[in-house]
């Protein structure tokens, strides 16, 4: 099943010299709209990510199993967003073998782009941009964390993930962040306990589970299983905007 979190931040507007602009198509009353959403392919998924795009500034994009050469797709889904994004698809041997898989983007309205820069992340997991608003910069990071296999490499993988947002937020000179996507973790695992430590240390609020509860975010497609495992992590001041979050339940 298809997983979509939808956020909207409350009086936060692009920003630059002081002087505010509220011209974005999809911002109303001061009201960004983000939205965190695992396609399973985008290619299989372009109606749905239009239809996102008229209702969000900022749509943060796991698992487009796009190839490198292929990620100018997604500047090409709507006329009025602009993307960036990492394939996960190694093409250095040229020879492909099994499907295709993971990659993170973020795409946001052109209206915007005059106040975003694209922030260099090095890894196929993380895309990040850095957003100029008015309440200051504000680091953007679409995750797509590894899941637990139960196995201790799978687990140093998931920590040397969070070491990289770590060193991102660190590098990026930003005042404020969104840590937001597929973190493959929920409240009673071990990688929910790395989770919480990345929380503390960059003094970030768990966004999401601190205003919903008893929801379920990933469902099997046999209906067995189902998890909490998408997360919204923001810092104090972004937080304190939020002004709703929820997930749709056509997705």
């Amino acid at each position: 099943m298809i997983c979509l979190w939808q956020m909207t931040v409350g009086r936060m507007e692009h920003s630059y010299g002081g002087i505010s602009d509220q011209n974005s198509s999809t911002m109303t009353h001061n009201q960004l709209g983000i939205c965190s959403y695992n396609c399973h392919g985008v290619k299989s998924s372009l109606d749905e990510i239009r239809e996102l795009c008229q209702f969000n500034d900022f749509i943060f994009n796991q698992e487009h199993w796009l190839l490198p050469f292929d990620l100018g797709i997604l500047n090409n889904i709507h006329s009025s967003f602009l993307s960036t994004g990492k394939s996960a698809v190694d093409i250095s041997t040229n020879v492909l073998v099994g499907r295709l898989y993971g990659g993170t983007a973020i795409s946001f309205n052109r209206a915007l782009c005059g106040f975003v820069t694209v922030v260099d992340s090095f890894d196929s997991r993380l895309t990040a941009v850095k957003f100029n608003s008015n309440v200051g910069p504000v680091l953007l990071v679409c995750v797509y964390l590894p899941c637990d296999t139960c196995h201790q490499d799978c687990l140093e993988a998931y920590i040397d993930t969070y070491c990289k947002i770590n060193s991102i937020y660190d590098d990026a000179d930003v005042v404020h962040a969104i840590i937001a996507g597929d973190f493959n973790c929920q409240i009673g695992t071990r990688f929910y306990d790395v989770c919480s430590h990345c929380v503390e240390s960059n003094k970030l609020e768990l966004t999401d589970i601190k205003r919903l509860s008893n929801v379920c975010k990933f469902c099997s497609d046999d209906g067995l299983r189902s998890s909490w495992i998408d997360h919204f992590l923001c810092s104090p001041v972004v937080d304190g905007l939020v002004h709703s979050i929820d997930i749709p339940p056509v997705y």
